[in-house]
Protein backbone atom coordinates (compact mmCIF):
# COMPACT_ATOMS: atom_id res chain seq x y z
CA UNK A 1 0.00 0.00 0.00
CA UNK A 2 1.45 3.40 -0.96
CA UNK A 3 1.28 6.60 1.12
CA UNK A 4 -1.80 8.00 -0.62
CA UNK A 5 -3.77 4.79 -0.18
CA UNK A 6 -2.72 4.54 3.47
CA UNK A 7 -3.84 8.12 4.15
CA UNK A 8 -7.25 7.40 2.63
CA UNK A 9 -7.53 4.07 4.46
CA UNK A 10 -6.95 5.54 7.95
CA UNK A 11 -8.66 8.88 7.16
CA UNK A 12 -5.65 11.13 7.77
CA UNK A 13 -4.59 14.09 5.63
CA UNK A 14 -2.04 13.01 3.07
CA UNK A 15 0.32 15.76 4.23
CA UNK A 16 0.60 14.12 7.67
CA UNK A 17 1.38 10.72 6.21
CA UNK A 18 3.93 12.22 3.81
CA UNK A 19 5.58 14.12 6.66
CA UNK A 20 5.84 10.93 8.72
CA UNK A 21 7.51 9.28 5.74
CA UNK A 22 9.86 12.24 5.25
CA UNK A 23 10.82 12.10 8.94
CA UNK A 24 11.57 8.37 8.63
CA UNK A 25 8.73 7.24 10.90
CA UNK A 26 7.01 5.07 8.26
CA UNK A 27 8.08 3.35 5.04
CA UNK A 28 6.84 3.48 1.48
CA UNK A 29 5.24 1.03 0.77
CA UNK A 30 3.44 1.16 4.10
CA UNK A 31 3.82 -2.00 6.16
CA UNK A 32 1.23 -3.50 8.51
CA UNK A 33 3.28 -2.17 11.43
CA UNK A 34 3.22 1.35 9.95
CA UNK A 35 -0.50 1.06 9.30
CA UNK A 36 -1.10 0.20 12.95
CA UNK A 37 0.74 3.39 13.99
CA UNK A 38 -1.22 5.47 11.48
CA UNK A 39 -4.45 4.07 12.89
CA UNK A 40 -3.44 5.17 16.40
CA UNK A 41 -2.57 8.66 15.12
CA UNK A 42 -5.91 8.87 13.31
CA UNK A 43 -7.72 7.88 16.51
CA UNK A 44 -5.90 10.44 18.68
CA UNK A 45 -6.09 13.26 16.11
CA UNK A 46 -8.63 15.89 17.04
CA UNK A 47 -9.57 14.42 20.40
CA UNK A 48 -9.44 17.22 22.96
CA UNK A 49 -8.29 15.08 25.90
CA UNK A 50 -5.20 13.90 24.03
CA UNK A 51 -4.47 17.34 22.60
CA UNK A 52 -4.47 18.88 26.07
CA UNK A 53 -2.01 16.24 27.30
CA UNK A 54 0.26 16.73 24.30
CA UNK A 55 0.27 20.51 24.65
CA UNK A 56 0.58 20.61 28.46
CA UNK A 57 4.41 20.54 28.63
CA UNK A 58 4.78 23.34 26.07
CA UNK A 59 5.33 26.93 27.24
CA UNK A 60 2.18 29.05 27.41
CA UNK A 61 3.53 31.50 24.80
CA UNK A 62 4.15 28.68 22.32
CA UNK A 63 0.65 27.24 22.81
CA UNK A 64 -0.78 30.70 22.29
CA UNK A 65 1.19 31.06 19.05
CA UNK A 66 -0.15 27.73 17.80
CA UNK A 67 -3.70 28.91 18.46
CA UNK A 68 -3.12 32.29 16.77
CA UNK A 69 -1.65 30.78 13.62
CA UNK A 70 -4.03 27.85 13.25
CA UNK A 71 -5.13 27.26 9.68
CA UNK A 72 -2.83 29.84 8.10
CA UNK A 73 -0.45 29.19 5.24
CA UNK A 74 3.24 30.04 5.52
CA UNK A 75 2.74 33.35 3.71
CA UNK A 76 -0.24 34.24 5.90
CA UNK A 77 1.75 33.43 9.06
CA UNK A 78 4.51 35.73 7.82
CA UNK A 79 1.98 38.51 7.22
CA UNK A 80 0.53 37.97 10.70
CA UNK A 81 3.99 38.27 12.23
CA UNK A 82 4.53 41.56 10.36
CA UNK A 83 1.57 43.00 12.25
CA UNK A 84 2.30 41.35 15.60
CA UNK A 85 5.97 42.40 15.59
CA UNK A 86 5.19 46.05 14.82
CA UNK A 87 5.84 48.56 17.58
CA UNK A 88 2.71 49.84 19.37
CA UNK A 89 1.34 52.78 17.43
CA UNK A 90 3.34 51.94 14.29
CA UNK A 91 1.32 51.93 11.06
CA UNK A 92 1.76 48.85 8.92
CA UNK A 93 0.20 49.28 5.50
CA UNK A 94 -1.40 46.34 3.72
CA UNK A 95 0.54 47.17 0.55
CA UNK A 96 3.83 47.00 2.48
CA UNK A 97 2.95 43.57 3.86
CA UNK A 98 1.95 42.34 0.39
CA UNK A 99 5.33 43.52 -0.95
CA UNK A 100 7.26 41.91 1.93
CA UNK A 101 5.53 38.57 1.42
CA UNK A 102 6.13 38.78 -2.33
CA UNK A 103 9.81 39.62 -1.83
CA UNK A 104 10.67 37.09 0.90
CA UNK A 105 8.39 34.16 0.04
CA UNK A 106 7.60 34.80 -3.63
CA UNK A 107 3.88 34.44 -2.89
CA UNK A 108 1.20 36.94 -3.81
CA UNK A 109 -1.43 37.59 -1.15
CA UNK A 110 -4.52 39.62 -1.97
CA UNK A 111 -5.48 42.76 -0.11
CA UNK A 112 -8.59 40.95 1.14
CA UNK A 113 -6.41 38.24 2.73
CA UNK A 114 -4.18 40.86 4.33
CA UNK A 115 -7.17 42.72 5.77
CA UNK A 116 -8.45 39.49 7.37
CA UNK A 117 -4.99 38.77 8.78
CA UNK A 118 -4.70 42.34 10.08
CA UNK A 119 -8.05 41.98 11.88
CA UNK A 120 -6.82 38.74 13.42
CA UNK A 121 -3.61 40.45 14.54
CA UNK A 122 -5.55 43.29 16.16
CA UNK A 123 -7.71 40.78 18.03
CA UNK A 124 -4.59 39.00 19.28
CA UNK A 125 -2.98 42.26 20.38
CA UNK A 126 -6.09 43.34 22.29
CA UNK A 127 -6.06 40.07 24.25
CA UNK A 128 -2.37 40.35 25.21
Amino acid sequence: MNLKEAAEFVDLPRSIVERLYKDGMINDPVSDYDLKGLTIIAFVRGRIWYLRRFLAPLPKRYKQKIMEEGGLSRAERYALSCYLNAEPGERVLAEDVIQRVQYHLNVRLTKKQIIKIRARAYDVRRKR
